[in-house]
This record gives structure tokens, C-alpha cells and sequence, in this order.
């Protein structure tokens, strides 16, 4: 029987810095194989978090527009650090769809593209509201909405993404409610 080390073992750099190996404080009998020759020591970073960028807003978006068009204050650019992350897009709010006329189907709709208006992966323009309006007065119907979308820009670029909402008919007013509900939009970059 050799002698033991307690504790941790540093192993330093022929310049700087130093790795450290530190065994459990309670552990089996074991032993660590090294390989013989030269190569590079491995690290496991799938899965950690680099960044977080997040967007609010707390005023209250109006559009009857038919074609999608922004969200205003719901946009987030953030510069990837690897190529290889993952960047997941989260937005809520509560959004409403209001129409007046009669025997109509009232709806409206949420995207998440990035900065040239392509929806990113994972949202495929959900629908809100989808209720026909049988009364002659005006109807409203409201929902909390949590959208999720990944992508994998391969970039180190700044990227920008965004929320977009539309009405499907033109008597339909859709609302972005963030003076009641603070919008949010968080970019969140995972490494692979």
C-alpha cells in the first residue's frame, strides 16, 4: 500500500490556470484510468444556460389589421455566443379578440418570427378566439397565451425575434393586453 491524498488534486498549466479533480466527500473504492499519449480533456456543457434577454411591455396593442404586423415592445435581439446553441423564444401576455356584427367568426392570431417575418420553429400561428358571435351586441373573448418557439440560428451574429399579431376578418379588433398583464419576451440561449 502507497500513501493516500486527501482532498483535491490541481493539475496546473504550463501557463496558467489550473483543473481540479474533487472526489464526493463520501466515496467507494475506486480507480481512475488515465490514457496513455496526449489528447484533450472533455467537458460536458449540453444543456446550460449562456444568456437570457427579456423584453416587457406594459402598454395595451391594438391592431384590425388582416396581415400580421408587430407587437410593439415585444422584441428581443441577442447575440448567440456558440453556433451551436439552441435558442428558445417564450412570450406571454392575454390576448383579446373583439368583434360587433353579427353570425360572424371572430378570431385572431400570434406568431414569432425573426427579424425578416419568417415564423421560427415551433409556433405555427396559433389561433385565439375562435367563436362565432350569435347576439347583435359586441362579444370580446379573452386568453392567456404562453407561445414557445426553438430555433438554431448558427450564428454569432445579433438576432432578432419578435411578436406579430393579426385579425383574420376586418371587423375584428385584436388586442395585445399588457397594461393588464406585462408582456414578456425572453431569447433564452442552451448550449448543444
Amino acid at each position: 500500500m502507497g500513501d493516500y491524498l486527501m482532498g483535491n488534486v490541481r493539475l496546473y498549466g504550463s501557463t496558467s490556470g489550473y483543473t481540479e479533480l474533487a472526489p464526493p466527500a463520501v466515496a467507494p473504492d475506486g480507480v481512475l484510468s488515465l490514457p496513455s499519449g496526449t489528447g484533450t480533456l472533455l467537458t460536458a456543457e449540453g444543456g446550460k444556460v449562456l444568456q437570457v434577454v427579456r423584453a416587457s411591455d406594459v402598454t395595451r396593442r391594438t391592431t384590425t389589421s388582416t396581415s400580421f404586423v408587430d407587437v410593439t415592445g415585444m422584441s428581443v435581439t441577442i447575440t448567440p455566443q456558440k453556433t451551436t446553441s439552441a435558442i428558445l423564444v417564450i412570450a406571454t401576455s392575454q390576448i383579446s379578440s373583439v368583434h360587433s356584427s353579427t353570425s360572424v367568426m371572430r378570431t385572431s392570431r400570434l406568431s414569432i418570427t425573426d427579424s425578416s417575418n419568417v415564423v421560427i420553429g415551433g409556433v405555427t400561428e396559433p389561433t385565439f378566439g375562435q367563436i362565432s358571435n350569435a347576439g347583435s351586441s359586441t362579444q370580446s373573448i379573452e386568453v392567456s397565451f404562453a407561445l414557445f418557439a426553438y430555433v438554431l440560428p448558427a450564428t454569432l451574429s445579433p438576432v432578432t425575434y419578435k411578436l406579430r399579431f393579426k385579425s383574420d376578418d376586418a371587423g375584428t379588433t385584436t388586442q395585445i393586453k399588457n397594461d393588464l398583464y406585462t408582456g414578456q419576451l425572453y431569447a433564452i440561449e442552451v448550449s448543444a
